[in-house]
């Protein structure tokens, strides 16, 4: 290797300061180039009841980031060692998580509790024998009871962390298993590479949020397990040409707006660009949208909302459940339990589907590939498609409702009028049983 002095050593490398706050281009100066890229992770922090000896790796994942001003391959370096510490803090929250006293149940129903000082003592107790194989020691996940193959791969780990109900999101099953293909890259990396800033602080996000999770603590904004969103109180105005305006409740004028515009007030996302295709009787927005009042005038919204005073709440956008109706060959948008409980006995009729999703659309497309057949989606459970989706039933509407009922969250039948801005997208779609499906225009 070249030995260099310790001027050249700190020298920016010129790489780096193309990596610009407005994007990859010309250079910017060298000092401007490590300042940006050092508060580009610098807002992802763990929670302060992550174990110390974690923290300590993290920071020093962090660091190494930062000198990717002098030396570029540091990215890299800090790309994998991102991946590669994900196992590590699946390590550290089972021991914490047990508090250092294991289960693991036998193929004759024995128990088997162990105290390893450290994870590495565990690796070893559950390979001694044959008690992965012939004597099938499985663990047992608290607080279900529940038992599950376990190993102590990063497999094994992740999958206890998901039945421990430490990790959540349908979306998120297919992202944990590309976060498991990272870390096998790294560890068995067979040559040189180099990524990019941006591809190292997206692993650096990645993990924060994963270990942030593994410690019930949720990230604001965060890209794979979100904080719950604000909603604010919203109003929602169209008229009959279609022309549609929405903002903030608490700036509303009726002695302003358009004298012919139908209005909602609503609880929605600040700043929703998906207002335009809202639906009070289905799920038509990612970040559920929910009816206060409405539909009626400009001057009727504020006196309403003056006599009221309806305020925000928060919302969690993960593992949300829907019902879907499919009857007649016609497909129905998802709604929210307690928007189907509320539906009058006519709108009952047909197959009923129980659905756990992250979004409405979502759910709409694993079950139109489903009912049309052929493309590999499966009834129940977690779409072997993979489909970020979990079908936890079919059957009539009171067999969903009960079953609903019996899951611990009963639905509050809530009965909402039929109103909807006016908008492309259809709430049905008809099947033509030949694999395809119709849309009907708006």
């Amino acid at each position: 290797m070249d030995i260099k002095s310790l001027e050249e050593l700190q020298q920016p490398d010129d790489r780096t300061r193309h990596f610009t706050p407005f994007g990859l281009g010309a250079k910017i100066g060298a000092e401007d180039a490590a300042s940006f890229q050092q508060q580009a992770v610098a807002h992802l922090d763990l929670a302060e009841v992550v174990p110390e000896s974690l923290r300590d790796a993290y920071e020093q994942l962090r660091t190494v980031y930062a000198y990717g001003a002098l030396w570029y391959d540091f990215y890299t370096i800090a790309h994998d060692r991102a991946r590669l510490l994900l196992e590590y803090a699946l390590r550290e929250r089972l021991l914490g998580y047990y508090g250092n006293a294991v289960t693991f149940i036998d193929k004759d129903h024995n128990e088997h509790t162990l105290q390893p000082a450290n994870f590495e003592e565990l690796y070893e107790e559950i390979r001694k024998g044959k008690r992965l194989s012939k004597e099938k020691w499985r663990l047992r996940v608290r607080p279900s009871g529940t038992t599950i193959y376990f190993d102590g791969m990063l497999d094994s780990l992740l999958r206890w962390a998901r039945a421990a109900g430490l990790m959540h999101g349908q979306r998120n099953r297919n992202i944990e298993s590309v976060l498991k293909w990272f870390r096998n890259h790294a560890a068995h990396a067979t040559g040189y590479h180099l990524v990019d800033p941006g591809a190292a602080s997206m692993a650096i996000a990645d993990l924060a949020e994963v270990i942030n999770r593994l410690w019930n603590a949720r990230t604001p904004g965060g890209r794979l397990y979100p904080a719950p969103i604000r909603r604010v109180v919203t109003v929602i105005g169209w008229t009959e040409q279609g022309s549609i305006t929405w903002g903030p409740a608490e700036h509303f004028r009726a002695d302003l707006a358009d004298g012919a515009l139908t209005c909602v007030v609503v609880l929605a996302k600040e700043h929703d660009d998906d207002l335009p295709r809202f639906d009070a009787q289905y799920e038509a927005t990612h970040v559920p949208c929910e009816l206060l009042w409405g539909p009626g005038s400009p001057g009727d919204a504020e006196g309403w909302g003056a006599q009221h005073h309806p305020e925000g709440d928060e919302v969690d956008i993960l593992d949300r459940l829907f019902m879907v109706r499919h009857h007649d060959g016609r497909l129905y948008l998802p709604r929210n339990p307690d928007t189907a409980a509320g539906l009058a006995a006519p709108e009952r009729a047909g197959t009923w589907y129980l659905v756990r999703a992250d979004g409405p659309l979502d759910v709409f497309g694993h079950l139109r590939q489903l009912i049309a057949g052929g493309f590999g989606c499966t009834p129940e459970g977690h779409c072997g498609r993979g489909c970020p989706v979990e079908t936890i039933r079919g059957g009539t509407w009171q067999e969903i409702i009960d079953a609903l009922a019996a899951a611990g969250v009963p639905a509050r039948p809530r009965e909402v009028p039929d109103t909807r801005v006016p908008s492309w997208q259809p709430r049905w779609n008809e099947n033509l049983s030949d694999g395809t499906w119709s849309v009907p225009r708006p």
